[in-house]
């Protein structure tokens, strides 16, 4: 936003709040002498639905909704391993809000493993199928998944919601929340009855060899910095028989420099003329 637009919305703001109060102040004085005004009765406070009771436990639980605005960028690095292929290696993953990530996987011998988004296309890169940008229904949930400040919006992403009760998952009571999403893809979010995190998702993945049902296991929390983040997430596509784990040892905030997110030429090259 240049300085003229943002001067231009700050006088519209401050034009917006006082007009009214301006207006409603000169009819005050003209029509109602100051012994008679009342003061308007406060607005009753709306009682929070079960889904939306689970939602803000879960927000308060990792740090809250100021901790969590507070940011705009962060940078995680882990490890990766799927033990069943002997496979391991380095995890370091780039967030900026509203939408834009970039992980990347180094593998020992095999070289790395990207996955980015810009906000406007999403693509990967790897050894084995190289450069491809994402479409369809991938694309929309790369964009999906790519939102920086998505505690904050369950409404937005998932405007069907349902509360449905109390179950377990790995060992844990949990209340479980059925979503619909924005594209009709449904999923189940488990949050620990007593302590409102996140635990598990079950959901379906879309990808080159079609649609899987996926079971995503979260744990360990530990803060870093003014928020809470599992350590240790297990992905499990039991179609497939994979498995793979990552895990977390550091979270830095506000560190990330916006060319990060800049496609590799060979992802540009594939970009229409």
């Amino acid at each position: 936003m240049s300085m003229k637009s943002a001067s231009r919305n700050a006088l519209f703001l401050v034009l917006a709040c006082c007009l009214p109060l301006l207006g409603a102040c000169a009819a005050y004085d003209a029509e109602i002498p100051q012994t008679q005004a009342e003061a308007a009765p406060p607005e009753p406070v709306r009682e929070l639905t079960e889904e939306e009771k689970i939602i803000a436990r879960y927000i308060e639980a990792i740090g809250g909704e100021e901790a969590i605005r507070s940011h705009t960028s962060m940078t995680t690095k882990g490890a990766f391993e799927m033990p069943a292929m002997g496979m391991s290696g380095d995890a370091t993953a780039y967030a900026m809000a509203p939408n834009k990530t970039l992980a990347i996987i180094t593998l020992p011998g095999m070289g790395e493993i990207v996955e980015g988004t810009n906000g406007d296309i999403a693509w990967e890169e790897d050894p084995m199928q190289g450069p491809r940008l994402l479409d369809g229904k991938m694309l929309a949930d790369a964009k999906r998944e790519a939102r920086f400040h998505a505690a904050l919006e369950y409404d937005l992403l998932y405007p069907d919601q349902k509360a449905a009760g109390e179950t377990e998952w790995d060992g844990q009571t949990a209340h479980q929340l059925d979503l619909v999403d924005t594209d009709g893809n449904e999923s189940s979010h488990y949050f620990a009855a007593d302590t409102g995190l996140l635990i598990g998702i079950e959901a379906t993945d879309t990808n080159e060899m079609g649609t899987m049902d996926v079971t995503i296991t979260m744990g360990g929390y530990q803060e870093f910095g003014d928020m809470l983040f599992p350590t240790s997430t297990l992905f499990s596509m039991p179609d497939m028989g994979i498995e793979f784990t990552q895990t977390t040892e550091s979270v830095t905030f506000d560190d990330v420099d916006p060319s990060v997110f800049e496609p590799s030429d060979s992802i540009k090259a594939l970009l229409p003329e």
